[in-house]
């Protein structure tokens, strides 16, 4: 028999005797199915109620096809028939005002930029919603921000109403019907209408306020985060604190900050440019002085040396005319890179097991350049010094 859910017409509602129905278990945890219960089960892209049950805390609530309401507990429930029950309100609270505040913000989508709304998810951080759309922006999300919120501010009630099959169609749908039988309408009177089973707040001032803080293109749609009343308080604390404090730092006002730091950006990059130009030439120089004259094979390995310098260092010293060149590093990546001349028929991927047996990383590479990171500065040495050896051996004839 389904669990009968108090919950549907009484979302305030926290402590309650529980009668238990039945025992079972859910992944490994107990589980308890209670004759009545205000507790709601994860659905609907709402998440699950928390709270306790006969002292022991309830970690989840699930509901089977069959409609029987699952309570997974933190422990055994003691031996007793009748036990007193309480739902976290701070949790629950926070699901009300953000399920609230999706009804109310896709209904101003829809109705300010012709936007249904796909799909929603209300997880325990960040809302979202996904929207019939390819593309937004912030000025388009104000004014969709700007009627929500009036509505919101208006402090309409929430209706909730019980329709069959035939009854249903006197409302005006905002999204069609995916069951049939005893369906739950929620009602924002002139503005939205919806078959919902989750929980909501019995007027629309109780959401406090609607906050939309980034959306992504996903399937070439719009998916956007949202927080509604206490979480959007809390999100605009650390904004506002974060913005101020960078602000101050700088001496700048506020709306300034963000120029700066495009500007301090665009001069890191000119910078950073101009360092690896400059790099490249004293590596160029470096390999040049390492080979010599005549040209002879390099073998060199530091402590620390970031691993694209020590490839581009190999690859200049081949340059250079070094019949092959072994490099490594111990930091902060550490890596071995050899390579050998162009002209030689040596293939350097026959090495490539040894190598990486010796560094206890991965790598490969081609014929004439090979590389591998290692697990550790040690085994960087121990594969970079097996290489040279093996190289070396060869009498430069690779």
């Amino acid at each position: 028999m389904a669990s009968e859910r108090l919950y549907y017409d009484d979302s305030y509602t926290t402590r309650f005797e529980a009668v238990i129905a039945a025992t079972s278990e859910h992944r490994g945890r107990h589980a308890v199915e209670l004759e009545r219960t205000f507790f709601y089960p994860e659905s609907g892209g709402q998440e699950a109620d928390r709270g306790t049950l006969g002292g022991l805390p309830v970690l989840d609530v699930q509901a089977g096809e069959d409609g029987r309401v699952w309570h997974v507990m933190g422990g055994a429930l003691p031996d007793a028939t009748v036990l007193a029950a309480g739902i976290d309100w701070a949790r629950r609270f926070d699901a009300m005002q953000q399920h609230t505040g999706q009804h109310v913000l896709s209904a101003a989508f829809e109705r300010v930029m012709n936007a249904p709304t796909l799909s929603s998810g209300l997880g325990d951080e960040r809302c979202t919603i996904e929207l019939g759309m390819d593309a937004i922006d912030w000025e388009q999300v104000a004014r969709v921000e700007e009627a929500a919120n009036r509505v919101i501010w208006e402090d309409r009630p929430i209706e909730r109403h019980w329709v069959d099959d035939e009854s249903v169609k006197r409302f005006q749908l905002r999204k069609a019907l995916q069951v049939s039988g005893r369906i739950r309408i929620v009602e924002i009177p002139d503005w939205d209408v919806s078959a919902c089973g989750g929980t909501h707040t019995r007027r629309t001032g109780e959401v406090g306020i609607v906050k939309v803080v980034r959306w992504d293109k996903v399937r070439g749609n719009v998916r956007l985060e949202f927080v509604c009343g206490g979480r959007a308080l809390r999100d605009h604390a650390w904004r506002t604190e974060a913005l101020i404090e960078g602000a101050k730092k700088r001496t700048l006002k506020d709306r300034e900050l963000i120029a700066h730091l495009e500007r301090a950006a665009a001069e890191r990059d000119e910078l950073r440019k101009r360092l690896d130009e400059l790099n490249g030439k004293l590596i160029v120089n470096e390999a040049r002085e390492a080979v010599g004259t005549p040209p002879r094979a390099v073998t060199r390995f530091e402590a620390s040396r970031p691993r694209e310098e020590v490839r581009r260092f190999v690859i200049k010293c081949l340059e250079a005319g070094a019949p092959f060149a072994v490099a490594g590093a111990g930091s902060p990546e550490p890596v071995v890179v050899a390579g050998r001349a162009r002209s030689g028929s040596f293939d350097l991927k026959t090495l490539v097991p040894g190598l990486l047996e010796r560094a206890s990383g991965r790598g490969g590479g081609s014929p004439d350049l090979v590389q591998a990171s290692a697990a550790d500065a040690a085994a960087a040495q121990v594969a970079w010094k097996w290489m040279a050896d093996t190289l070396g051996a060869s009498g430069g004839s690779v």
